[in-house]
């Protein structure tokens, strides 16, 4: 089964209790190497108190990029399932097509691995780094890599203008929703455009059973909309921007605790069984968007650095997983 090809081995962090380690040192997030884009720290407990943890584990996942800007629609994309035939434009030069052709026994099948090893090549970009899918069937705007981190820019003034970062890995997929904790990453908002900003996705079904692509599309924005460099930070308490049931591709009223206003932990109320990720074969519950679609958001520019998501075990024990990004040498 494919997953995470690009990750560096998981470190153990000793923390002991009584040791008094406390959350920011259990989490020790290494500066970016980029000044423009500020790490967040983990908060502490709601008390304030220092958090006394019996062991955690970091995995740290560095992906290397091009500093030349790669759009979609140029001869670095990427041939997908949902747009397969060369025939049809703007893939007529798209890479990794007779990859694809092997994997039809869905994404996480073996079948699949040479797709996926020549989108992480740098001969297509390339367009799969370090576990995140960048641009993938998004045609109107284009991703650049910068010391620390990727950036989105939106160059059309059409109808879907945007830029869209997928994690793809099956660390979370599935996962039951109550043991996430924490998803933070760092943005310097270069340029405001003229539709909607920067934001996060994170998708969520009612339970494991559940074949829909998502029950539950929660979105949390970068707020204020406008120029500046911050963290965008979520955790279980968090009120959502705005968020979206999935039926047949059309709202159905929000329901199941998927409302505006809500937060993770309601939502959690309302379905006890729910757990991270789309539930149509593809690998994703973490999605990083400049512009949305059906809006003409040209002139956007975000970059996004040292992204972190935490989730414990049944035991309480804290897992963090790292993303950060760099230049290619």
């Amino acid at each position: 089964m494919w997953t995470k090809k690009t990750s560096l081995a998981a470190l153990l962090i000793s923390a002991r209790c009584g040791s008094g380690v406390d959350a920011h040192q259990l989490r020790s997030p290494k500066s970016s190497k980029n000044p423009s884009i500020k790490s967040s720290k983990a908060p502490t407990s709601k008390a304030g108190k220092k958090v006394c943890l019996e062991f955690g584990f970091l995995n740290d996942v560095v992906g290397e990029g091009s500093s030349t800007p790669i759009g979609a629609d140029g001869p670095n994309g990427a041939c997908y399932p949902a747009y397969p035939d060369l025939t049809v434009p703007p893939l007529a030069s798209a890479v990794c097509c007779a990859e694809l052709s092997l994997c039809v026994a869905g994404y996480a099948s073996s079948e699949c691995d040479p797709y996926f090893e020549c989108l992480q090549d740098p001969a297509t970009g390339p367009v799969f780094v370090g576990d995140w899918w960048l641009q993938r069937g998004v045609f109107n705007g284009e991703m650049y890599f910068v010391e620390g981190a990727v950036c989105g820019k939106i160059t059309s003034t059409a109808d879907d203008s945007r830029t869209r970062f997928e994690l793809w890995n099956d660390v979370h997929l599935d996962m039951s929703l109550g043991f996430f904790k924490e998803f933070s990453v760092g943005y310097n908002y270069l340029a405001v455009g003229s539709g909607s900003g920067g934001y996060l996705n994170m998708y969520l079904r009612v339970d494991e059973t559940s074949t829909a692509y998502y029950d539950c599309n929660l979105v949390f924005s970068i707020l204020p909309n406008e120029v500046g460099t911050g963290t965008l930070l979520v955790t279980p308490e968090t009120v959502v921007s705005s968020a979206r049931t999935f039926s047949s591709g059309n709202d159905n009223g929000n329901d199941n605790g998927c409302d505006e206003g809500t937060t993770i932990e309601d939502y959690l109320d309302a379905n006890p069984g729910a757990v991270m990720g789309v539930g149509n074969g593809e690998l994703y519950t973490f999605v990083l968007n400049t512009g949305s679609t059906g809006q003409d958001n040209s002139g956007s520019e975000i970059c996004w650095g040292d992204v972190s998501i935490k989730h414990v075990d049944e035991e309480g024990t804290i897992y963090e997983n790292l993303f950060e990004f760099t230049t290619l040498v």
